[in-house]
Parts: structure tokens; C-alpha cells; sequence
């Protein structure tokens, strides 16, 4: 460890390297000493502390965080949490070193997060991806702690939005001069499948004969180009029963189609004309706004009201598991139990 005398100042300095995280060697000075021991014993502490936690800036931790992440998982999802990163989170901590970041610094991160407006879910999402990032520095790059130590956002179930039967009617009556999206709405609004997933239909996904429909992937348009993937999840592969009425829409929208080949999507269209398309007839028909992604919501609260359990439901909508059905749809539930104890209280 050497320790050098500053003649002029009558003090002293450590200068030594050190190899980074990157495997470069630096060099590190510090002056000011007033005695040699002092000096050397910064210089011990340093290196101990570097060994545990590394001169890395965050900008530069995810930089390495985002080459390890992005083939472990899906395009669509590296898309939305690179977004979502480097919107809200990569300009708070950039150019901060990560060892030097403090539960307190998180802290006021999820301050200025909670004054933005944003919803539990986004903020919930947006802290499990900085979490994430820290937890790759401890794991790969010698952080001796993550400071990312309480959650944002509520984790109480937010109810959701959704027509009624009779919204549904006001707004697809003012669909009829469109068949393409009057086809598209009432697919979504009967069948509860994902926008992407309906985007990914093909002809061989229809069997007109059984009144089925069989999901087993969904588009996605990223960086300028169209996707196709398989779901996320097991669940998401499956098939839904439709009614007769919708089987003879889909006939109707199929014979206006030129020579459809099998493999062909059936509605060839990106998700923003088509968002561009409802809201256009959502003020027309002057229900309330909901997205493109409530008539799932409607779907599901629809066949609650039917008195479907949360099994039947979990299966059509291709949750995981019916607790994720529960956990977004509890708030409709307590009325069908009460109908349930009327029933009882009848029997008996």
C-alpha cells in the first residue's frame, strides 16, 4: 500500500490501481492526510469497500442489467419494461454511483413515482424493475445490498371498468359501418381474448362447424416490425366456446375477404387503428370511456353476473389460475354470493 509525502502541504496521499467491474485497471488518488497511517488506512477500507461495492454507475449498471436481461425474456416484455425504465427510472439515478445509493434515495424516487398519477399497477411494476436491477448488481456485480427495501403502490384489488350489456349495445350499434371492426368488437366483447391474441387469429384458428375459436398466440408490433409469439403462460393456450349468432358474423366477415389463405391473420391491422376506431364510436354512442381492453373486464363481469364460477371463468380468459380471476374480479363476486344466500334462505 504505498503512501506518499506532499512536500508542499506537508500531508499525505495514497495513489494506487484497482481493476473496475468492467476489468479495466484505474488508478485512485486521494490526498489531505494528515498522518501516513490515515492514508494507508483509507486506502485498505477503499478496496475493501470496492470489493463489495463496485465504482459502477447506475446508467452503466443498466446498460449490463439490460444485456443480461433481454434473451431470458420475451421481446414484447423487454420492450415495455426498457420503456417503462428509462422513462421513470434511469433519469432519477443515472449518473449516481451505485454503492452511494441509499434506502433514503429509493425512498424519494417512490415520492416523485406516487406524485406522477400513475396507477398502483404501473408503480408496483416499475419498483419490482428497479429491484430487479439492484438485485443483479448484488448477485453479479459484488453490491454488497440492494436499498430497494419497501414496495410502492396498493396491492388491494383496483375494480375495473366495464359496460354493462346495454353500453355494449349503444356502442356496437354505432359499429355497423365498419363489418372489419364491428367483427373485431364483438369477438372481444364475447370471447374476453386479448387484443393481440385476436390480432393473431387465422383462419385455422376458426372452427365454424363446432362454434370454437382456438387461441394459441398473439401479435405484437415492436420496433417497426410485426410479431407473432406463443402466450405467456400454458393457460394462455386455449379454446372458447362461441354463440351461434357470433359464428354467423364471423361467416359474414370471411365471404368479404379475398381468397384468405390459412395462415393469413384474419384482421391484418395495427392495435392503434383500431383503439383509434373504438374511441371514435365510443363518443358516438355516448357511453362512458373505457379502453379497448375493458371489453375483456365486460366479458368477465358478464359471465359473473351468469353466475359462471371463478374456475369456468379463469379457463375462458386463460388466467393462470382462478386466484387471479378472484384477485381482479373480487369486487363482482359479493352480489352472486348474496344471490346464493337468498337461494338457500328459500330452500330452507
Amino acid at each position: 500500500m504505498p503512501v506518499y509525502k506532499d512536500k508542499e502541504r506537508n500531508t499525505y496521499y495514497c495513489r494506487f490501481y484497482y481493476t473496475d467491474w468492467t476489468g479495466q485497471k484505474r488508478q485512485k488518488c486521494k490526498r489531505g492526510f494528515k498522518l501516513q497511517r490515515e492514508a494507508k488506512e483509507w486506502e485498505r477500507l477503499f478496496l475493501e469497500q470496492f470489493a463489495k461495492n463496485p465504482d459502477i454507475t447506475f446508467e452503466a449498471l443498466y446498460g449490463k442489467y439490460k444485456e443480461y436481461i433481454t434473451p431470458r425474456i420475451r421481446e414484447s416484455t423487454a420492450h415495455t419494461r426498457f420503456h417503462m425504465m428509462e422513462r421513470h427510472i434511469l433519469p432519477f439515478f443515472k449518473d449516481r454511483i451505485i454503492s452511494d445509493i441509499s434506502p433514503a434515495d429509493v425512498s424519494a424516487w417512490q415520492l416523485e413515482m406516487m406524485g406522477k398519477s400513475l396507477s398502483d399497477t404501473y408503480l408496483r411494476s416499475a419498483n419490482t424493475y428497479l429491484k430487479a436491477v439492484f438485485t443483479y448488481a448484488v448477485e453479479y456485480l459484488g453490491l454488497e445490498k440492494t436499498p430497494c427495501r419497501k414496495p410502492i403502490g396498493s396491492t388491494k384489488a383496483q375494480n375495473v371498468n366495464f359496460w354493462t350489456p346495454e353500453e355494449y349495445t349503444l356502442f356496437i350499434h354505432e359499429c355497423r359501418d365498419n363489418i372489419e371492426y364491428y367483427t373485431i368488437f364483438e369477438i372481444l366483447y364475447y370471447t374476453g381474448m386479448r387484443a393481440g391474441e385476436l390480432l393473431a387469429l387465422t383462419l385455422n384458428d376458426i372452427d365454424l362447424r363446432n362454434n370454437r375459436i382456438t387461441i394459441n398466440k398473439t401479435f405484437y408490433h415492436l420496433t417497426g416490425k410485426d410479431t407473432i409469439q406463443p402466450p405467456k403462460t400454458a393457460k394462455g393456450e386455449r379454446t372458447v366456446d362461441i354463440p351461434d349468432f357470433l359464428t354467423v358474423e364471423i361467416k359474414e366477415y370471411l365471404q368479404r375477404l379475398y381468397m384468405p389463405k390459412p395462415d393469413d391473420r384474419l384482421f391484418p391491422k395495427q392495435l392503434n387503428y383500431i383503439r383509434s376506431a373504438f374511441n371514435i364510436r365510443v363518443k358516438r354512442a355516448g357511453v362512458k370511456k373505457i379502453r379497448i381492453h375493458d371489453l375483456r373486464h365486460s366479458h368477465a363481469s358478464t359471465l359473473i353476473h351468469l353466475g359462471a364460477n371463478p374456475v369456468l371463468v379463469a379457463e375462458r380468459l386463460g388466467h393462470e389460475s382462478p386466484d387471479i380471476t378472484l384477485k381482479t374480479y373480487s369486487h363482482l363476486f359479493p352480489s352472486s354470493q348474496a344471490d346464493i344466500v337468498q337461494k338457500i334462505t328459500k330452500a330452507y
